[in-house]
């Protein structure tokens, strides 16, 4: 799977987690606003039906207090209560009738109540609406009303009594709710006021058909209900003990619903409010589109980000691919395309290159080094002529030496001998620092047998440099360059220094002379042929051997840049007091130019 791919799964797997979460949050938080906003509404709208019956009622009582109020009426009750007649139209006619009848007849009450009804154990009763349809039922009496002992014996408070047929109609006898009040002082007798169903039906008028109001006593009596037909008794034992005020229930007929228990604080009412509906579907229902309309959107566009997210992401790498693939060998040196902006993979840009700057400096070695390997090649071969030839004729002045007694010779062609096997053997491209040690002690030598006693040499070597590889016959070409110009035809004696050590930063090499010294002029030569020969080597690349000729110093710093490159030590000065320095040598460590190199110091510290 590429990358792109896994970056997209993960951050989508991801997204998704805490999307879902969030969704669950948002969907957990809605619904929870949706109920208490439908708790909120049913609330309400039971304060207002619970308020709209307190004032029916508190109405009903003040309809009683106002006939009571009146002193008239009072000495009117006291004479029916003492009435002794047995007739129905002495009764009716009388005056305290007529004066209880004028009172209770008042529009107010008319208009305002069904029927208002006064009675007492005498038998005695007259109604406010003794029309037609309302006509009071004569045999009705005091002995007859089934309410007598609720309301006896409650020292003149009042009675609520529930919903039930009116029980003084001799026609008609609709569905009404009273508010009985016994008299008080001498058995006066009982007043009572009704409110018929139909008012308040259109009262308690609901748009709502799925709520049902139930109004009952707080004793649990039946009081009111604007349906038809309603299981009070059920919802009241449902809702008893229990700890909220609104419950999630279900009804008689076993359909989801809310039911809210509400106690007047100055009436003996308690207002149940029942409003059928699956509170928990139907919140799903409201809130369940949109949230999962927000959830597609926020994961849509979560998916998309992430998408240009990881193209932006994977754009570097994908660069970094191609520039790989493109890259050759004739392109290696090719910069970065553009600029990279993130720094982690542009740090692989960078790494990228550094590798294919070691490479290519590592191929621009080994091309050196062939070209070294061809140049001491071709060197040795203008060298050698015919070594096979030179041998036997070695071993012809051996065995002439020999038969003369003279060791001298032997030892020459024997020294000689050795240097030949070792400048005209091809199979290794560089020596050690300890092989050319032997071949230059070797030299030495053969100078010795020629200047006797005016050659003097000294070679301290630290074992630690005796393995750093060196091009062949470097050491030989500086002291045979020492000897041949830095005397000339002086009849001084000839000394040679050779000393070696390891330093802070690489290894050095030095070979000091006590000649007549370098003058300016031949300095600045020398430097300027070696500029121009690592001019060749570096930038141009092309082949200098047979420009290089000879066996010079110029020839000695060609094939040591050739193997060290620029961490090469070759420095030509004048010596402290007289004569040449030579020094060559290689930094390890760290790089920095031969002029910052402190080699007198280094020298006086280890050789």
């Amino acid at each position: 799977m590429k990358f792109q791919k896994k970056i997209i799964l993960v951050y989508t797997i991801f997204s998704v987690l805490i999307t879902g979460i969030f969704g669950a949050a948002y969907y957990t938080l809605n619904v929870r606003q949706y109920k208490e906003r439908e708790y909120g509404n049913i609330r309400t709208v039971s304060n207002v039906k619970l308020q709209q019956m307190e004032d029916t009622l508190e109405s009903m009582e003040s309809a009683i207090t106002y006939v009571l109020s009146d002193i008239e009426v009072l000495d009117a009750l006291k004479k029916l209560a003492t009435l002794k007649t047995d007739s129905y139209a002495d009764m009716y006619f009388s005056d305290s009738t007529a004066t209880v009848r004028a009172k209770i007849n008042s529009y107010y009450l008319m208009e305002e109540f069904y029927r208002m009804v006064f009675f007492n154990k005498n038998g005695r009763t007259i109604a406010n609406n003794n029309y037609t349809n309302t006509a009071l039922n004569t045999d009705a009496s005091y002995q007859t009303y089934p309410w007598v002992e609720r309301v006896s014996g409650k020292g003149g408070r009042n009675v609520l009594i529930g919903l039930h047929e009116d029980d003084w109609g001799s026609r008609s006898k609709p569905q009404v709710i009273s508010v009985v009040k016994e008299i008080q002082g001498m058995e006066m007798g009982y007043l009572e006021v009704q409110k018929d169903k139909a008012s308040l039906d259109k009262m308690i008028a609901n748009t709502d058909e799925n709520i049902t109001y139930i109004f009952m006593t707080k004793e649990g009596e039946f009081l009111y209900s604007d349906a038809r037909q309603v299981k009070a008794e059920y919802y009241w034992n449902l809702m008893q003990g229990r700890d909220k005020d609104i419950e999630e229930i279900e009804t008689a007929d076993g359909e989801k619903a809310l039911c809210l228990m509400q106690e007047s604080d100055t009436d003996d009412i308690v207002l149940m409010t029942v409003a059928r509906m699956d509170i928990s579907q139907s919140a799903a229902m409201e809130v369940l589109p949109v949230s999962l309309l927000l959830l597609f959107v926020a994961l849509a566009l979560s998916l998309g980000y992430i998408y240009l997210t990881s193209r932006q992401l994977t754009r570097p790498i994908q660069q970094l691919q191609h520039f790989m693939e493109t890259t050759r060998l004739d392109n290696m040196e090719a910069e970065i395309p553009e600029k990279i902006s993130n720094d982690e993979i542009e740090s692989l840009y960078v790494s990228y290159k550094d590798v294919l700057n070691r490479l290519n400096t590592s191929m621009l070695k080994e091309k050196r080094m062939s070209l070294l390997s061809l140049q001491a090649q071709f060197d040795l071969l203008q060298a050698q002529v015919n070594p096979h030839f030179i041998y036997n004729v070695l071993n012809v002045i051996s065995n002439r030496g020999m038969v003369s007694d003279d060791e001298v010779i032997c030892d020459i062609c024997s020294e000689l001998a050795g240097m030949l096997r070792y400048s005209t053997n091809t199979k290794d491209k560089y020596a050690s620092v300890k092989q050319e040690i032997e071949y230059l002690e070797l030299y030495l030598g053969l100078l010795k047998h020629r200047y006797d006693y005016k050659l003097s040499y000294e070679i301290r070597i630290d074992e630690a440099l005796y393995n750093k590889p060196l091009p062949k016959i470097v050491l030989q070409q500086i002291v045979e360059n020492a000897v041949n110009h830095g005397y000339g035809s002086s009849s001084d004696i000839i000394r040679v220094e050779v000393a070696g050590a390891l330093t802070e930063d690489g290894w050095f090499l030095k070979v000091h002379d006590d000649g007549n010294g370098i003058t300016k002029e031949k300095l600045d030569e020398i430097n300027n042929n070696i500029s121009s020969i690592r001019n060749k080597l570096t930038n141009d690349r092309s082949s200098v051997e047979l420009e290089i000729g000879g066996m010079g110093l110029v020839n000695t710093y060609a094939r040591l840049y050739l193997l060290y490159n620029d961490d090469l030590i070759f420095e030509i000065r004048p010596g402290k007091e007289k004569g040449t320095d030579v020094i060559i040598g290689c930094r390890e460590k760290r790089r920095q130019s031969a002029e910052d190199l402190s080699i007198e110091q280094r020298n006086d510290k280890n050789v």
